[in-house]
């Protein structure tokens, strides 16, 4: 856990340093499965005009695994994002984020018909896929957006079948939609067009 997050906090000192085209994306969010509060902070770098990859971190309320109850659960990530229109005011954008969920798995099974479930392991990977707008009000690239996000935290399930007594391991995902609303503060220096 140590090592990724000083690995994270690495790259990130890199790209800064380095970054002429550097943004920083900070969120309030709404979990749609529960309608709780969450957020978001992410550091992107645009190495070419239409696409940027960074790190982030988030927390957001769900049911990380079948077995766990409903929790507040951090995730880091890395961040790769498509910009649709980058020299427009107007900007759309697709975001893939890849990396880990932190939560400790808890010892109660679930049963459901002839089967009986346990997550044997701490923490998932966290998967988000999304989408986004941008309103570029700023020559240096500020300005607020919002985007809809699924995070699927995925991780290991072991069935037991109470009937035949077969034991079997497989991994699953479970989620919810995010739809959250931001603001962006970029150093960017191309001339935005309307």
């Amino acid at each position: 856990m140590k090592y990724i997050i000083s690995v994270l906090l690495a790259i990130c000192c890199c790209l800064h340093t380095s970054a002429q085209k550097h943004n920083v994306f900070a969120d309030g969010a709404l979990s749609l499965a529960y309608l709780d509060p969450g957020f978001s902070a992410t550091y992107n770098y645009n190495f070419i005009k239409y696409i940027g990859v960074g790190v982030g971190g988030q927390g957001y309320v769900f049911h990380p695994a079948k077995t766990s109850f409903r929790e507040f659960t951090p995730a880091v990530f890395a961040d790769f994002r498509f910009r649709i229109r980058p020299e427009k005011i107007s900007q759309y954008y697709v975001l893939t984020d890849v990396g880990v969920d932190f939560y400790k798995h808890s010892n109660e099974t679930y049963q459901e018909g002839y089967y009986e479930y346990s997550v044997p392991k701490d923490n998932g990977i966290y998967l988000g896929l999304g989408i986004g707008y941008f309103l570029r009000l700023t020559h240096s690239g500020w300005g607020p957006y919002c985007t809809i996000k699924l995070i699927n935290n995925i991780y290991e399930l072991d069935q037991y079948n109470l009937r035949t007594r077969e034991q079997k391991s497989k991994n699953v995902a479970g989620g919810t939609v995010i739809i959250s609303l931001g603001f962006r503060f970029g150093d960017n220096d191309d001339v935005p067009k309307n």
